[in-house]
Formats: structure tokens, sequence, C-alpha cells
């Protein structure tokens, strides 16, 4: 198993039990399948957005399939989780995603008036995705998650650091 992350291991999982439930919240039931391609679509779209290998994306979201859906789309593209605890206010998130150097911010609606607060100070932060809690809609300076989550891609692979490629 030298060289595999977390990707490949989910998506071999996707490969061989594709219709087993991966995720349960409620009434929705995501299939593996439906987890890789979701993961596929958010990769794919934190990717066309200018992230690169290694860059951080931060995760502002209370516990929902998102949360691992987005997970797994950085593991994807060779990009890096941010965990953002739900309960920070603006200066502790300005002071995390700066200095993070976060790309990109996936968060719940009901988080929209605290980051319109701070966004202007976060310039290096090209990539908002605004998952839907029903609270309001998507702002301007969003992009829904769903569309994201939906976009249509082969299965996408990040860049193979060059340690893993070199044989020992």
């Amino acid at each position: 198993m030298n060289g595999w992350n977390f990707a490949e291991i989910w998506e071999r999982i996707a490969d061989k039990f594709g219709d087993s439930p991966a995720q349960i919240q409620g009434d929705r039931v995501d299939t593996w399948s439906d987890f890789d391609r979701r993961a596929d679509g958010v990769a794919a779209t934190l990717l066309s957005s200018g992230a690169v290998h290694q860059d951080k994306v931060a995760l502002y979201l209370y516990n929902c399939p998102e949360y691992l859906e987005t997970t797994f789309a950085c593991y994807k593209a060779g990009l890096v989780p941010v965990n953002t605890n739900y309960r920070y206010v603006a200066d502790e998130l300005l002071y995390l995603w700066d200095n993070a150097d976060a790309v990109a911010v996936v968060f719940h609606g009901a988080f929209t008036e605290t980051i319109a607060s701070i966004r202007h100070q976060l310039d290096q932060i090209a990539t908002w995705l605004w998952v839907d809690d029903g609270h309001g809609g998507c702002p301007d300076w969003a992009r829904p998650y769903e569309q994201a989550a939906l976009t249509e891609t082969p299965r996408v692979t990040g860049p193979v650091p060059a340690a893993a490629t070199t044989s020992s």
C-alpha cells in the first residue's frame, strides 16, 4: 500500500461496492458511487478554480455529508482540508484561514453573514462554495455546492508526489 491515500482506498471501495450505502443522514442515503462521483465534481471545481497541489481548503460546516465529500475531494485533488470550528467568530476565522493560506472555503449558509463581514480581508480565497442548509440563498460571491458536486467529470486524480513515484 506504499503511496496510497484515502482517496484511492475510497475509490476502490466505490468500484467494488458502488450500490452500497456510504453515508446516511436522516432520509438521505448516498451510495459509494454517489459519494465518489460527487467528490469528483467538487475536486474538479476546486482545481478549475485555480487550486494546486497542497493548497488548503477550509471546511466551515456542521456535521453533514458535504463535509466528508469535500474531504474526499481534497484527497482526490491533492489538496489539504482544514477543519474550521463552527463556533469560531470573525477574528478567529481570519486568523485561521489567513495563516492556513486557504484558497477555498466550503461553508453552510448559516455562516454567510459572518463570512460576508470578513471576506474582503481574505484576498487569497478564490473559491467560496455555499452549502444550502435552509438559511437564506446563495450569496452572489459564492457558488452553490450542489452545482459543484453535480459537475460531470471523469474521476479526478491529483498529482503524485515525487517520493511515491520513485522505487526503492
